[in-house]
């Protein structure tokens, strides 16, 4: 597991492969414990929400591409869970990066 942590808010926790995932996407290597100071936490903000916007646009046109999108009728995969984006995933981290910025203060993780 990894937990990001800051006095701006609770923390949020992920599978290790998705918090290092998120953390390439904010511009950050792999090491972990690290931290970041208030200063560049915009920036990592930022570069999250361009890289998620970035992928959402992949996806699409992955989908769109392979005429994989689901027809609302389409009911012969309703016992199948439904998937859950990075970009679904990544919103609570999202969200504590736009309370450490708004706040002034940095974030961790371990």
């Amino acid at each position: 597991m990894l937990t990001f942590k800051s006095k701006a808010g609770r923390n949020v926790d992920y599978h290790t492969h998705v918090g290092l995932q998120l953390l390439k996407m904010m511009g950050r290597d792999s090491k972990v414990p690290s931290a970041m100071f208030a200063d560049d936490v915009p920036e990592a903000l930022s570069r999250l929400q361009q890289a998620l916007a970035e992928l959402d646009d992949d996806e699409v046109a992955k989908e769109d591409e392979r005429g994989t999108k689901k027809q609302p009728d389409d009911d012969k995969d309703n016992d199948k869970p439904e998937r859950v984006s990075l970009k679904q995933r990544a919103q609570p981290l999202l969200d504590l990066l736009q309370d450490a910025s708004e706040a002034n203060v940095g974030l961790m993780w371990e």
